[in-house]
């Protein structure tokens, strides 16, 4: 080790830590095939194995959330490390198991080798070294990790119920090692427009077509598209509006009663879930009654968008651990996704940080792989951090 960081080298096996990695691909926690339920397990005997105390808290039947505390001396700050336990179903056509976290090439391929059990690996080894130094450290190092990222947020809504908080967090999602200061919200809606079914052979100009009133809906949408397009932010550029879905009908032959699409709005900071809602619904009702149209529209997810300073305490201890780490700049920028920082840094005011290993562009891919040495890498970031950040004010 180099500089101002502990030397922690005698304590660090990197076999072990990709050990851990292969042992969460095993643990099957496809969303939503199947639960994170033996994943958790997984999780909690580890830490508990090594000193560490650990707890499930349940979100739901199956469902549980991991916490775990690394007490260091008193009068520091808290540091909260964050995961998400469950994947996104392997499909088929992997050139070898999904579930075996085979090496090749210094790449370890499996399903959540890159979103995002490379980071939970790779935070909950940094715990382990961590320990066996006797927490040299001041404050608390707390772990959680989440069910049901992928979809519902399930973990997440739980945490908010819960009395824990910290002084700063980090996300290990997929960001190569970026430190991910921001990224943009998302809002999900349904919108279901309605018809009168009927033979199709018997139809007249005046029939209720679900579908032809949905493209009446989604040519409108598309021009709020462009204006929403306009709203700039000097940091995560432009907001934006997609119909991504669409399903209606039952047979070629029948006049559809209902069409259902869905709606992804991208989300600038301090767009509300109220001025968004509003927003679509002013286009629906001005071209429903135009049209005569029976709708129903459903916003059924809100997660605003999430930044921290570039200048904030936790982004300049990150970047002085990596560049006396490995003698570089650590690269600051934008996360192309969203994540579940927002449940920290918005409702929970914890300043956040995204920052992991893997790549974006491998995420829910089929032979999903991480490079085994951004594991290593990330798990010497999240010690140093703890090291440096971790001190009595």
């Amino acid at each position: 080790m180099v500089n101002n960081l502990v030397d922690f080298t005698d304590y660090f096996q990197s076999e072990e830590l990709i050990e851990i990695l292969q042992g969460l691909i095993t643990e099957k926690s496809e969303n939503p095939i199947s639960t994170e339920e033996s994943v958790a397990y997984y999780v909690r005997k580890l830490l508990v194995d090594n000193g560490i105390e650990a707890n499930l808290h349940w979100a739901a039947d199956g469902r549980p959330n991991v916490f775990a505390e690394l007490k260091g001396g008193s009068g520091g700050p808290t540091l909260l490390y964050n995961g998400h336990l469950d994947v996104v179903p392997a499909g088929e056509g992997w050139e070898s198991d999904p579930f075996e976290g085979v090496i090749r090439g210094g790449k370890l391929y499996g399903r959540g080798s890159a979103d995002m059990k490379s980071g939970v690996a790779a935070m909950i080894y940094s715990a382990i070294v961590l320990k066996r130094m006797g927490n040299p450290f001041e404050g608390k190092l707390i772990l959680f990790f989440t069910v049901d990222e992928e979809r519902e947020n399930l973990g997440m809504r739980h945490f908010l119920k819960e009395n824990v908080s910290a002084d700063y967090a980090i996300i290990s999602e997929p960001t190569e090692l970026n430190i991910c200061i921001a990224h943009k919200g998302v809002a999900r809606y349904r919108l279901r427009t309605k018809g009168t079914p009927q033979h199709a052979a018997k139809v007249k100009e005046s029939d209720n077509n679900a579908i032809t009133n949905m493209a009446i809906f989604i040519a409108a949408l598309e021009n709020l598209n462009k204006e929403i397009k306009k709203i700039k932010d000097p940091i995560l550029e432009n907001a934006s509006l997609t119909v991504t879905q669409i399903k209606g009908g039952i047979a070629i032959n029948v006049v559809p009663s209902l069409c259902e699409i869905e709606i992804d709005r991208r989300l600038l900071d301090g767009e509300t879930e109220e001025v968004v809602m509003k927003q679509i619904e002013n286009v629906l009702q001005n071209i429903a009654k135009i049209n005569n149209i029976d709708y129903e529209l459903e916003n059924y997810l809100f997660l605003p968008a999430t930044n921290i300073s570039r200048d904030h305490l936790l982004v300049e201890n990150l970047e002085e651990v990596v560049r006396e780490l490995y003698k570089k700049d650590a690269k600051v920028d934008v996360f192309g996704a969203t994540c579940e920082a927002p449940f920290l840094s918005v409702y929970k005011g914890i300043p956040t940080v995204i920052c992991g290993p893997g790549s974006l562009e491998q995420a829910h891919i089929v032979d999903e792989y991480v490079e085994v040495q951004q594991v290593i890498d990330a798990s010497n970031i999240f010690i140093s951090l703890v090291l440096k950040i971790l001190q009595s004010n």
